[in-house]
């Protein structure tokens, strides 16, 4: 029997461990470190250590905005995500229905949003939201009179939906990609025997179908929540994190990495202090992987209820 020597293993494997460590482990090593100073861009040269200071001031400040991102954040991430499952399943269950015609167009055509750079698509939708000149109002006035107009970047909640929208329009085809597989992998044996059964088609899907599908829709969910989560481009092209309430508040779609990029790249920023950014980056990051572990948990659990 061939056998090969742990020291032989760790040193082919020592090139790539290397590695991960100088990309991935060092920079989040010094956020942590950055978190405990009062680094700022004009005392780049004497900072100093100051340990909790930053986060004290996160959670117990009167004028903090971690609450109020994360909420805007969170509030975001879900209606996303139950959209995404909508949208994604009812279009793979009719991608599955062999009675459609055209399936194989019709594949093409719902795939095309998730082709199409996610930049492009947000200038888009920027323009077809537009209050004066937009489509969708220009066609709301031709039936609702000259008066009609949906302020969708100009009103909290308008911005807010329309970032949702564009979202949904960027993502649930991933969902309908994956839904779709497992729709197929579904044995028809299983299908027949509901039939027999007497089960009408709302009970074959919550009962049998939906189950199975439980161990396909836990990692993309997880997987999408985290993106969404931590989305930027779409939404700073649309909204730029607007509309403002509030000159002490984040704009109502100032999202937490929109929110860390204006504090540290803002127009108005005139000494960015990155420690504090530094200590809002590692606090999401420990909710994020607290959250993933507990969703990776739940996914387990889910796979086995479904073998069982």
């Amino acid at each position: 029997m061939f056998t090969v020597k742990r020291s032989v293993i760790f040193l082919y494997m020592l090139p790539i461990m290397s590695t991960i460590a100088v990309i991935n482990l060092w920079p989040i090593l010094y956020t942590f470190y950055l978190s405990t100073t009062n680094y700022t861009q004009f005392n780049s040269d004497n900072y100093q250590f100051i340990g909790l200071g930053n986060y004290q001031q996160l959670f117990t400040a009167t004028d903090s905005d971690l609450f109020i991102v994360l909420l805007h954040t969170v509030l975001y991430v879900v209606v996303c995500l139950v959209l995404f499952l909508t949208v994604g399943m009812l279009t793979a269950l009719a991608l599955n229905n062999k009675k459609i015609k055209g399936l194989a167009f019709w594949r093409i055509a719902l795939l095309i949003p998730w082709a199409v750079p996610s930049g492009i698509t947000a200038l888009i939708w920027k323009f077809l939201f537009n209050y004066d000149f937009g489509p969708f109002n220009q066609i709301g006035r031709l039936f609702f009179g000259s008066h009609f107009g949906v302020p969708w970047t100009i009103n909290p909640w308008g911005a807010f939906f329309a970032v949702v929208i564009v979202n949904v329009w960027l993502s649930y085809p991933f969902f309908m990609v994956v839904i779709l597989g497992a729709l197929q992998s579904i044995p028809s044996e299983l299908v027949e025997a509901t039939r027999i059964d007497g089960a009408n088609g709302w009970q074959h899907f919550y009962y049998v179908t939906l189950p199975l599908l439980r161990p396909s829709l836990v990692p993309v969910t997880i997987l999408s929540s985290i993106t969404t989560f931590q989305m930027f481009n779409t939404v700073y092209l649309i909204t730029q994190g607007g509309p403002i309430i509030s000159a002490a508040q984040p704009g109502f779609t100032e999202f937490v990495m929109i929110y860390m990029y204006k504090r540290i790249l803002g127009a108005d920023v005139a000494n960015p202090h990155f420690g504090f950014i530094a200590a809002f980056a590692v606090t999401l990051f420990i909710i994020l992987a607290a959250l993933t572990f507990l969703a990776a948990g739940f996914g387990s659990n889910a796979k086995k209820g479904a073998l069982a």
